[in-house]
């Protein structure tokens, strides 16, 4: 089979979830099927430099204003589309799926396009202006522009068609976790307690993820105070980049608990698959989400999890840990109490359930497979017996976003 000429539209700069499952995948393709070419719209930055470390193409669009789409902008993105001549182009999240679907139409009017949402909700109360315009604009388009739409989340379908996205071109594919990588790990455990300083039989309770408004950390801290007053003994763990909130934010939500002692901030951390291995259970205290990475990585990892209603929280959890509302720190830090306390056997066979439930549902390969049957499929290829996926040390790398 002829390679596939694949283009992937997106605007960039952190590591999040998002965009490390466009990594993921892009990373597991062949190049005996595959040529990839990202462009990206934004700053340099860990996305980009996560791209060079794994050996794609990137081509970095510095705009101003990135949040807005600009006519010449979208000129200047078709001009290089047509140079790479690509046979399929692949938006992903709101803003890359309109310049991907706009440029694309520019650039050759037949070339297939498909659109990517991450995102789950579109509420005033949370999620910003110009996303829910992105997002808006999106509906409005999606009718003629993108031959297929993928939903990283079954949750995520109901708001979209609210704001006008086309039903018949919608499809769900959900993330995907390298099971090799992301597995129960003893030494790991006891490596990153003795980083702590804490034995191995102290409780330890950990949440992975940006300082976001949409991560909630001061619901998770408040939760953690809860918990404290039940398990004295209990430690707390955090791990992610510094975006619309600093360290200096959290410290003071923090000591307003009053667990100054008892609470460790490990900032940007490339080794994720280890502190999850460390933890008695992983916490998702998320105003919003679509489909979210860091309970599927600490469940591959043997961790059972309480995470917030939200997204495909409940989907992702199943009955392998608790789900709760948002923004209830009594209700997060009484779920996190009802784990802690089960005895140590029980609870090591419900994180053997959650990484079951991550083999059975979200291996990283059965993924990338339908990723790939869909870009064959929209560039009217053949869909061959599938070449085994290329390797390259895509998660390694991986920070706590």
């Amino acid at each position: 089979m002829e390679r596939i000429r694949l283009a992937v539209v997106i605007n960039a700069i952190v590591l999040a979830g998002a965009e490390r499952m466009l990594a993921r995948v892009l990373a597991r393709l062949h190049p005996e099927e595959f040529d990839v070419h990202v462009f990206t719209i934004g700053l340099p930055g860990p996305f980009t430099e996560h791209l060079k470390q794994i050996g794609i193409p990137n081509r970095l669009y510095e705009f101003a204003r990135p949040k807005i789409p600009n006519p010449f902008h979208l000129l200047t993105l078709a001009r290089d589309l047509r140079r790479f001549q690509p046979d399929v182009v692949q938006g992903w999240m709101y803003l890359g799926n309109l310049y991907a679907g706009v440029s694309a139409k520019l650039a050759r009017r037949d070339l297939p396009v498909a659109w990517n949402i991450r995102h789950s909700t579109l509420d005033p109360k949370i999620d910003s202006r110009s996303m829910r315009w992105s997002a808006w604009l999106g509906g409005q388009l999606s009718g003629f522009v993108p031959t297929r739409i993928v939903l990283c989340a079954e949750a995520a379908r109901a708001a979209h068609l609210e704001v006008g996205y086309a039903p018949d071109k919608m499809e769900v594919i959900p993330n995907g976790f390298d099971l090799s990588e992301l597995r129960p790990d003893p030494i790991a455990r006891q490596r990153i307690r003795a980083e702590l300083g804490i034995t191995d039989d102290t409780p330890l309770v950990g949440l992975i993820g940006r300082l976001h408004q949409h991560k909630d950390h001061r619901t998770f801290i408040r939760a953690a105070r809860v918990v404290a007053d039940h398990f004295p003994d209990a430690h707390f763990v955090g791990a992610g980049e510094e975006q619309t909130f600093s360290a200096v934010d959290l410290w003071s939500w923090v000591d307003a608990a009053k667990l100054r002692h008892r609470f460790h901030w490990l900032g940007v951390r490339r080794d994720v698959p280890t502190i999850d291995a460390s933890l008695d259970v992983l916490v998702c205290s998320s105003t919003t989400e679509g489909f979210p990475n860091v309970v599927g990585e600490a469940m591959a990892c043997g961790v059972p999890c309480v995470a917030t209603d939200v997204g495909e929280c409940a989907e992702v959890v199943g009955d392998t840990g608790c789900i709760v509302p948002k923004e209830s720190p009594q209700r997060l830090g009484k779920a996190i109490i009802d784990l802690l306390r089960l005895p140590r056997e029980e609870r090591s066979a419900l994180g053997e359930a959650a990484r079951r439930r991550v083999v059975e549902r979200y291996d990283i390969d059965r993924i990338v497979g339908r990723y790939r049957d869909l870009w064959c499929q929209l560039a009217d290829r053949v869909i061959e017996p599938e070449v085994l996926f290329r390797t390259r040390p895509s998660d390694n790398s991986r920070k706590a976003a």
